[in-house]
């Protein structure tokens, strides 16, 4: 399904149709051939579609009361959300329903039937990477963040590599590579996460990162981002 917003002309398009897909970055407006992936299911994509498969049977399941009430949670979000144009756009109370169930699985919690307070989650206050190519001997990738930033809150940390170390936006690409209580104030260690997600990471590359910060609720702050190069162990 294509996004398409009329003035006297077009405007602009996001999303596939006719076997295209159209979209934008800084330079302007592009499309492209529609791509299949040929991929395999992974892991996670196979868990992702057995929580949405829970989730979407657990709202089945709601009493009218309960829908009402993700009706009204849905009239004031504590999370913005943007259209393809930048413009600000509301979910229905059940794609809020799914969205933080969806990241109540993820974080190893249950499905909450009723609404959380809409309160929204502040962001971090601190973020920075140090990442190290794979195999580097003696010294660990990590990241690091602000004093309490995450006291009684998960760290949802997303990571995207690219190979041109001038690069200045990546805009896909992301993994979640830690969604977890910080047990031990300081920097959290992600070699091993790094490593499973991106394979062989080499000196030059960069990395794009986005750190939020999560309530047990599920309710997400915006994120905060940080670079960096690639480095050799010291």
């Amino acid at each position: 399904m294509a996004l398409v917003r009329y003035s006297e002309i077009i405007q602009g398009i996001r999303g596939s149709i006719a076997g295209l897909t159209w979209s934008a970055n800084r330079s302007g407006s592009y499309v492209k051939k529609l791509a299949t992936p040929v991929k395999k299911r992974t892991l996670a994509q196979s868990s992702k579609r057995a929580w949405f498969t829970q989730v979407s049977g657990a709202y089945a399941n709601l009493t009218p009361a309960q829908v009402a009430q993700w009706d009204a949670f849905a009239l004031s979000p504590p999370e913005i959300d943007y259209d393809p144009w930048g413009d600000q756009r509301f979910l229905t109370g059940s794609a809020w329903h799914m969205r933080i169930n969806m990241r109540r699985l993820e974080a190893g919690q249950a499905i909450a039937n009723n609404p959380p307070a809409s309160t929204p989650s502040t962001p971090p206050t601190d973020f920075t990477l140090t990442i190290y190519r794979t195999g580097a001997v003696g010294v660990d990738s990590v990241f690091d963040y602000g004093t309490g930033d995450f006291v009684g809150r998960r760290a949802m940390l997303k990571l995207s590599l690219a190979n041109s170390a001038v690069r200045t936006v990546q805009t896909s690409g992301y993994y979640v590579v830690w969604l977890d209580m910080v047990s031990v104030p300081g920097p959290q260690i992600i070699t091993a996460e790094v490593d499973a997600v991106f394979g062989n990471v080499q000196v030059g590359q960069k990395m794009f990162g986005e750190l939020r910060a999560q309530q047990s609720s599920g309710i997400r702050s915006v994120g905060l981002d940080a670079t960096a190069l690639v480095l050799e162990e010291p």
